[in-house]
């Protein structure tokens, strides 16, 4: 999935990969270029990083908690995702920025 060139404003996250689905599993991969952000309200991008998911962030910019935040995520009835402290799915130029820088 890519998500570029837009604006999002007092949302939560802009891409969570499922967490605890049925079937869950990856990889999945998105793309997030030249988005501006005013208000998320949590991390801006959530992957499981336990399925391979990857997420690659560059060119944005706005305010936001923590860019990329991995998870082990699980299949439905096993539970809830965790947060892990890894970041190496996390890529692009500010994938592993503690948060975006002002725009």
């Amino acid at each position: 999935m890519t998500i570029k060139d837009t604006t999002f404003v007092g949302v939560g996250k802009v891409y969570r990969s499922c967490g605890d689905c049925t079937n869950n599993g990856g990889p999945r991969n998105v793309v997030i270029d030249n988005i501006r952000v005013n208000g998320v309200t949590s991390d801006l991008v959530g992957i499981n990083s336990n399925y391979g998911d990857t997420a690659s962030v560059s060119n944005s910019c706005g305010v936001s908690k923590k860019v990329c935040q991995e998870y082990k995520g699980v299949t439905k009835g096993s539970g809830s995702s965790a947060k892990v402290s890894t970041t190496a799915n996390c890529r692009g130029s500010q994938g592993t920025l503690a948060k975006l820088p002002a725009c």
